[in-house]
């Protein structure tokens, strides 16, 4: 159970602050076509989510306990500091069917984003298929929320100082992670 919910709440905080919600949201909004972007969100978040968890499994039986907090703590790290860091702005899709864009940019960039880090180092230190789903649930929250949501709104609501809020909180507990993973404290 403690990996479905440290793969969840990393997943819901870091696609807070990713422009993957961004791109979902003005694809959603701009192409009308909210359900066949959702279904192309759920099938891209399956994909990258279940190679993490894989890649988790694999990489386990080589890890200790310490090993294994260490890259949890090194998976939020990084991602606090890609919350921190100011964001480029959205390109809009040219014009392509919505579920082929959303899901074949998803894919694109979800292999080795942050979100699958995460999800990859929980799987890594705990239970893969619960990780798995755990990065699945979260991210679908932000995701679907952000094509429901759609550009106009989702635009409007303090991206920055989410941002930075977020990725202090992350920066903060992979900081402390790190301490106690190096048995530091």
């Amino acid at each position: 159970m403690d990996s479905l919910m440290a793969a969840l709440v990393a997943a819901l905080l870091i696609r807070v602050t990713d422009p993957s919600a961004d791109m979902v949201a003005i694809t959603a909004e701009r192409s009308r076509k909210t359900g066949v972007v959702v279904l192309g969100v759920v099938i891209a978040l399956f994909v990258t989510q279940a190679v993490a968890a894989i890649g988790g499994w694999l990489v386990a039986p080589h890890l200790n306990v310490h090993a294994a907090r260490l890259l949890f703590a090194f998976s939020l790290l990084m991602a606090g500091g890609g919350a921190i860091w100011p964001r480029k702005p959205v390109k809009p899709s040219d014009g392509g069917h919505p579920f082929v864009a959303t899901t074949s940019k998803l894919i694109a960039s979800g292999i080795g984003d942050r979100t699958m880090f995460a999800t990859f180092a929980v799987a890594a230190g705990g239970v893969p298929v619960l990780a798995g789903i755990g990065g699945l649930v979260g991210g679908l929250v932000v995701l679907i929320g952000a094509a429901i949501t759609g550009e106009t709104l989702w635009r409007d609501r303090p991206a920055r100082a989410v941002d930075l809020t977020i990725g202090g909180v992350l920066v903060a507990a992979g900081a402390w992670l790190a301490v106690s993973a190096l048995r530091l404290i």
